[in-house]
């Protein structure tokens, strides 16, 4: 268990993507190792290994009934990753994703609709600047947002209140 002692990492390439990094949660899929770092999420798909930063995870999560640790990127590319061993890796995935969440704001469109403000950090580096994303609600467009003038004006009232750099 990675969480109280060293973590065996079988795939050579997965071993150099994942570094010197700590690993602190690691699971088995059937087609390869994934292991959840202080920063990333890294996995081997059985031909290739991949990296993801928790900040670049939109949302997600484990889903028990399928075993499967499914999420979407901030730009869109949705992924399922089937596991048969867990370990800790769902609770971590969970409270890393969580960890790199500076802030989030639903803004009520002028018209219907919301719109999502979200400020992530990238747990890699902790004096890298705040990533802001704004996404549409269920049923809205992007161009709706766009449009919108609250929208950009609470973007701006919040990188004033939390960007400090």
């Amino acid at each position: 268990m990675a969480l109280f002692g060293r973590t065996t990492i079988d795939d050579p390439d997965l071993r150099q993507l994942a570094g010197r990094r700590r690993v602190l949660a690691s699971a088995r899929g059937p087609r390869g190792q994934v292991l959840g770092l202080a920063d990333a999420l890294v996995w081997s798909d059985g031909g290739t290994c991949h990296e993801l930063g928790w900040h670049d995870i939109e949302r997600g999560g484990w889903d028990r009934e399928s075993a499967t640790l499914r999420w979407t990127t901030a730009d869109g590319r949705e992924t399922t990753l089937p596991l048969t061993e867990t370990g800790m890796l769902p609770d971590l995935f969970n409270e890393r994703v969580t960890a790199s969440i500076a802030c989030v704001r639903n803004v009520e469109l002028s018209g219907s609709g919301i719109a999502v403000i979200s400020a992530r950090r990238n747990l890699a580096d902790n004096r890298a600047s705040l990533l802001w994303r704004v996404t549409p609600g269920r049923g809205v467009s992007a161009e709706q947002v766009a449009a919108d003038p609250s929208v950009a004006l609470e973007l701006n009232r919040l990188r004033a209140e939390y960007d400090l750099s």
